[in-house]
């Protein structure tokens, strides 16, 4: 990434002091706000346990003192309410019409039950003066500061996304570090890709200018308008925008070649260029002016879920700045597997972190290169290796707990994230056999695999390094779930993860001692939680089940804790208590990787402020492109109902496929749900199966052609140089393009096999989209 300035204040870039902190900044703050519900209930349980009665405690100095009487006499008030009765009727004109009579007992009645209400809101009010104490004023005050923090907070998180986007964006302009289909290496290429930046984000300003226009003359005739204080937020951020691309219009770098075509320049205008100048023109030309504002407000809808990619990101560049990746293939070489095997094994094992950084690619640019450096080590041809490092960026997108998946659900109530996950890990299954069987037909050498008298031993003892790995992450898993009642799943990863995260790089980058620590916090929570399983199950053998829970759902959850505290409980006697053998991993750290924890964090956070102005204006012209082609009528055009289902299907993968292509996943499952899902439900193809067509199209347009986003990030890791080393002008027409043709032959077959298979046969549709019923 391009340096945005040589100045240093305080030893600090001032584009670190200007753009990576406050981007951290942010970060932190999202990940205070995702976790602070948590915390907050966590507060209130510790209240409630500590002081009985703290929910009517807690309102100490906040309660007011009653104002009515608890003992006033009865009959007196049943006097004076009778009197204002017959007063209210002699002045009534009409109340003859309901009867002239008092009813004494239900004026009597009324009356006591305000004097009981009156006295419960006395005894109430006494028991919490005489109760609370300094200790429970002092945590009233902690836990309400927490919960008006968080709520606060929560009120802004549009705000938040959008200066995140904005301070982001400008970071990755000034750096030259937005997407595009080939980087610029001369003046011409420069001059194109910055008048290309130039003109979007000057088109964003005025779209933002005459939106705010357009919701001013709303409200003045009375028309409610929300949010309507983001407005000036957004001008002020495509202004520095276009200020930041006109600096780099007429400053230069000094490094750019002489030469090049205008022909390939235009491929160097980023991509969010592309989509924003071609939705733009399309909206001028229907009067739409500022309908590019208007659709990128529906990303600012979903705050939450794009803030929580922010926060992957960030997991995945602090995962870059880790030996993980390094040491994970160290327990592979042992095999000495062939390379379209060990291909195999690599996808196999990059589809978890690639679903836990939510399948934007970015696992692509975190591990990328060590991914293709250990395969061209391991024999691997250069296409083929350029293959799998891609592949490995969108393998997991149907693993739990992917964003993309979190999204659809979050869009529509037809279907459920286990429901996908669980029918995701059979089409991941079904990607990866396919995978397997394209691989080993294009295999030029015999495949090969170690004795596994031989590999076994080896691979046993190079797992002995990550045992550390394993006591840490185990630590920070057990802390949340059994302190903080909070697991490991898609709503709580962006919470979890960067604390993981931080704990490794402390361990790695400040002190290895720093594991003895995480040990004794581990120890005694495995061992309160054995004694827990006890009490489990006692209950299960008396039969004594709580409410609200089943005796399956407790057993699960017994033998789940207890494998769960034996693996940790045997990874902490491994490391401390057996003789470990001396293994040299031959660790050589990357360039741009830190040896100090600062250095990693200042690292890792300079990167994640270039990739989230990356991917996320990708993501937010995607929307608008989005928007264009709705409002085109395109989809309009498809019929209600088909002849049959077949026809249906057909036109929906082609449609899908197309969309895939062109846009970015985030943004097109927003156009999918808006304009083709119902379509598809109406013509009897069920959500469930729809959802999962969705999820592998969109997979295969992470890899193919024209945008091949996952192919870009590869090239960015891997080296312009070295992409170009591998391309071949002798061969066959695959071997010349295996790197885009294996993934698309392998994602193909799985989206024809996952769209029309289950429509043969009924027994085949029950498996693989099976409906989960929740709570029963």
């Amino acid at each position: 990434m391009d340096k945005p300035s040589s100045m240093k204040v305080a030893n600090r870039s001032v584009g670190e002091w200007l753009s990576s902190l406050p981007t951290l900044i942010l970060l932190l703050l999202t990940v205070f706000l995702a976790s602070g519900e948590v915390i907050h209930s966590q507060l209130l349980k510790i209240g409630e346990n500590t002081w009985e009665g703290y929910f009517q405690l807690r309102g100490a100095g906040i309660l007011q003192e009653p104002t009515c009487n608890p003992d006033a006499n009865i009959d007196e008030q049943l006097e004076k309410a009778i009197i204002r009765k017959k007063q209210q009727m002699a002045d009534d004109p009409l109340a003859g019409m309901f009867g002239t009579e008092v009813n004494e007992d239900a004026l009597r009645t009324s009356l006591e039950s305000s004097q009981q209400i009156c006295r419960e809101k006395w005894a109430t009010y006494t028991m919490v003066q005489e109760k609370v104490t300094p200790g429970v004023i002092a945590f009233r005050t902690l836990e309400g500061g927490v919960a008006k923090i968080v709520t606060t907070l929560g009120h802004y998180k549009r705000l938040l996304l959008c200066i995140l986007v904005i301070i982001c964006a400008a970071t990755a302009t000034l750096t030259r570090h937005h997407i595009s289909l080939r980087p610029a290496q001369t003046r011409k290429d420069h001059f194109v890709s910055s008048l290309g930046q130039l003109s979007a984000n000057v088109m964003l300003l005025m779209s933002a200018w005459i939106y705010r226009g357009e919701e001013v003359s709303a409200m003045a005739d009375g028309v409610q308008v929300n949010h309507f204080y983001l407005h000036q937020f957004w001008i002020a951020g495509f202004a520095l925008l276009s200020l930041a691309a006109l600096w780099q219009l007429v400053k230069p770098p000094k490094d750019l070649e002489e030469g090049g075509s205008w022909g390939k320049a235009l491929l160097t205008i980023p991509l969010y260029s592309f989509m924003c100048i071609t939705a733009g023109i399309q909206f001028v030309s229907q009067g739409y002016y500022h309908g590019i504002s208007v659709y990128l407000g529906m990303m600012m809808e979903l705050s939450t879920l794009f803030l929580s990619l922010a926060l992957y990101i960030w997991i995945g560049m602090m995962l870059r700045q880790t030996k993980m990746a390094h040491l994970v293939f160290d327990v592979l070489r042992p095999w000495k597997m062939s390379p379209e095997l060990m291909c195999f094994v690599v996808l196999a094992v990059t589809a978890i972190p690639t679903a836990f950084t939510g399948a934007s690619g970015i696992f692509v640019i975190a591990a990328g290169a060590t991914i293709y450096n250990e395969l061209i080590r391991a024999g691997a041809r250069k296409q083929l290796a350029l293959a799998a490092t891609a592949m490995s960026g969108s393998m997991g997108v149907v693993l739990r707990p992917c964003l993309l998946v979190v999204i659809i659900a979050a869009l529509n109530n037809s279907v459920t994230t286990d429901e996908l996950f669980t029918s995701g890990l059979k089409i991941f299954g079904l990607s990866l056999l396919l995978f397997f069987i394209y691989s080993q037909f294009a295999r030029t050498e015999a495949a090969r695999i170690a004795p596994f008298s031989e590999a076994v031993p080896a691979s046993i003892k190079r797992l002995v390094p990550l045992l550390p790995y394993v006591i840490i992450m185990g630590t920070v898993l057990v802390f949340f779930r059994d302190l903080l009642d909070t697991e490991l799943n898609e709503n709580y990863a962006p919470i979890i993860l960067p604390v993981m995260l931080l704990s490794i790089l402390i361990y790695e980058k400040l002190s290895t001692k720093s594991l003895h620590l995480f040990t004794v916090v581990l120890v005694p929570l495995l061992a309160y939680s054995m004694y827990n399983l006890v009490g489990i199950n006692a209950m299960l053998e008396a039969g004594n089940i709580p409410t609200g829970t089943s005796a399956e759902d407790l057993e699960s959850l017994f033998w789940g804790l207890l494998w769960r505290n034996l693996f940790l409980g045997g990874a902490v006697l491994l490391q401390y208590f057996i003789k470990k053998p001396h293994i040299d991993t031959h660790y050589e750290p990357e360039k741009g990787v830190g040896e100090k924890l600062e250095t990693s964090l200042r690292f890792a956070t300079n990167e994640t402020t270039g990739h989230i102005g990356a991917l996320l204006m990708l993501m937010a012209l995607s929307v608008s492109v989005g928007g264009i082609i709705e409002r085109s009528g395109v989809m309009e055009n498809l019929p209600e109902t088909f002849a049959n289902v077949w026809l249906a299907m057909t036109l929906l993968v082609v449609t899908m496929v197309i969309i895939g292509m062109i846009m970015d996943p985030y943004g097109a499952v927003i156009l999918v749900n808006a304009t083709i899902a119902q379509i598809a439900f109406d013509n009897g193809i069920a959500p469930l199966h729809f959802w999962m067509i969705t999820l592998v199209a969109f997979e295969l347009g992470y890899l193919s052609p024209p945008v091949a986003l996952n192919h870009l990030l590869t090239r960015q890791v891997v080296g312009e140089a070295e992409v170009e080393s591998a391309k071949l002008k002798e061969g066959s027409f695959f071997r010349r393009y295996e790197k885009f043709l294996l993934p698309i032959a392998v994602m193909l077959t799985a989206l024809l096999l996952v769209s029309y298979l289950p429509l043969m046969s009924d027994s085949v549709h029950e498996y693989m989209f099976q409906k989960i019923e929740i709570g029963g």
